[in-house]
């Protein structure tokens, strides 16, 4: 029984150092004090667990978790100072704009008020952020005269794709910018009249007004998401943090326990031991069988009451601890469901932060990250590394022709067909509209001219037909490679500078460095 007992705990501590090892990663990165802790309590618990300083280790991190409430107290208050600050400058700054001085002065009232919980801070900043960007794209775009925009030629003639970025450029990165949230938030929400009725606006044409209120729709839809996934994460946190805790008072009182309970069985052996030598003593004295029966009979019943009594004291140690250790087991059965659950979310949230909806291409933030890398690569090694933008010619006359679902339905064959007709080591994201990127590793200019005419080629010749009606598809190409006074900025720009010669020039066409040489 001891035996069994004996290999019951064992197996049951092993079980709870592995989870405790496993619940500390979800607090790494909180505060290097804690870091420092949650590495002792890990050093602690494996291989050969230390229980008696695991519980100390556990012991200083409930101590540091509950005192981290003054240091986001602390937190809070410079952050709210911060953006008092801020938004009091903001007003200086645009204190001819109505408009936005009111909204800056409402979002002084609010940040003098006393925040309900750290999200609600969140909430506060990412407002101030906005009514910053308002301000700053008026700056930027409010000087234009928008008739310059209502009235350009439409994008089927040859100077129209090249018009609103030489007025604008601002205009133009914004509107691409815009278009992939919306396009983004319709998948999530396809029923929300809001959203429908931006992208509808956006592929008719905006003014510049009607695009900053667009902004500002979509910034309020990305604070809500964002509010949403924080109270998430504080719920989460919050109870791994009071399952941490009971974790803590549990192997406390296991420890306890296991230590009464040697105790008391040590007393009960030095118990047995003296009825024993009671025996011992009787045999040696007793000058007469019948005194000497006597005198054994009480020793004996003396051992048959200790050795009940210790038996009911194990049984009663063993009950206690198989019922904490299920209760134990339980919560962590639940934690693992929960933990689960959050990383599987995480996990998909990561991915869809990089996946364009329409086409499943990475989008541009796949992208920066992906060129980021390849262009330390390129810079460390020396290897050759090419940019290529990518333009379908005259999109929007298929939207205008054969609807939306059309234009959607082109976005998609095209992109699965750039994308077949890279190699492995070659990159393609969507970067917005109907433009793509792509990163073209180790190839020569003379190469990448060759591949991307090949490509352009075989999509003029790919048959599509919308409403019975036969559809020649094109795309117009700019690419160039890196040289080693090039950064990513410079090279992304002279590819987009070769786009749109290719359009100026008839479109369907490849220009490269060899097209200028």
């Amino acid at each position: 029984m001891e035996a069994k007992q004996l290999q019951s705990l064992k197996n049951n501590n092993a079980l709870l150092c592995q989870f405790i090892v496993k619940l500390s990663a979800f607090y790494e990165g909180f505060s290097d004090k804690i870091d420092t802790e949650l590495k002792v309590l890990r050093g602690h618990l494996s291989g050969t667990p230390n229980f008696s300083l695991a519980a100390v280790s556990i012991e200083k991190l409930n101590n540091s978790l509950q005192h981290q409430e003054k240091t986001l107290r602390k937190y809070s208050a410079d952050t709210l100072s911060s953006l008092e600050d801020a938004m009091k400058h903001l007003q200086k700054y645009v204190f001819e704009d109505d408009e936005l001085k009111g909204l800056a002065t409402q979002e002084l009232i609010k940040l003098n008020q006393p925040p309900g919980d750290i999200f609600s801070i969140y909430k506060l900043y990412a407002k101030a952020l906005a009514i910053h960007r308002i301000a700053f794209n008026k700056k930027m775009v409010g000087g234009a005269p928008t008739e310059s925009i209502e009235g350009a030629p439409t994008k089927n003639d040859d100077a129209t794709d090249r018009s609103l970025k030489d007025e604008n450029p601002h205009y133009r990165s914004i509107l691409v910018e815009l278009n992939q949230l919306i396009t983004s938030y319709a998948q999530k929400k396809p029923n929300d009249q809001q959203l429908n009725d931006i992208k509808q606006r956006l592929d008719e044409g905006m003014s510049e007004d009607q695009l900053l209120k667009s902004c500002v729709v979509i910034l309020r839809m990305i604070v809500q998401d964002a509010m949403s996934e924080a109270s998430l994460t504080g719920k989460v946190i919050q109870s791994l943090h009071r399952s941490l805790s009971k974790v803590n008072s549990d192997v406390s009182h296991t420890i306890e326990g296991s230590q009464a309970q040697f105790e008391q069985r040590q007393a009960g052996n030095e118990q047995l031991k003296r009825h024993i030598s009671h025996i011992e003593e009787a045999v040696s004295e007793s000058d007469s069988l019948e005194s000497l029966k006597e005198q054994t009979q009480f020793c004996v019943e003396k051992l048959v009451t200790t050795l009940s009594e210790q038996q009911s004291n194990d049984q009663q140690g063993q009950d206690a601890l198989m019922s904490m250790l299920s209760s134990m087991q339980s919560r962590i059965e639940r934690l693992q469901q929960q933990t689960s659950v959050y990383k599987k979310k995480l996990a998909e949230q990561a991915m869809q932060s990089r996946t364009d909806p329409l086409t499943r291409l990475p989008n541009r933030q796949a992208y920066n990250e992906k060129l980021e890398a390849a262009y330390a690569n390129f810079k460390s090694k020396g290897d050759s590394l090419a940019v290529a933008v990518v333009d379908i010619d005259h999109f929007k006359s298929i939207n205008d022709r054969f609807g939306h679902a059309a234009g959607d339905k082109t976005l998609q064959v095209v992109s699965k067909f750039l994308k077949q007709s890279l190699s492995e080591d070659d990159f393609i994201a969507r970067w917005g509209g109907e433009e793509f990127v792509m990163l073209l590793s180790e190839s020569e200019m003379a190469e990448v001219d060759k591949k991307l005419n090949k490509v352009r080629t075989k999509l003029a010749e790919m048959p599509f037909k919308f409403k019975k009606e036969k559809v020649k598809v094109t795309a117009s190409f700019g690419a160039t490679c890196f040289s080693k006074d090039d950064n990513t900025e410079t090279v992304f720009e002279r590819a987009d500078e070769y786009l749109y010669k290719a359009k100026r020039n008839g479109r369907n066409l490849v220009v490269t460095d060899l097209s200028t040489d």
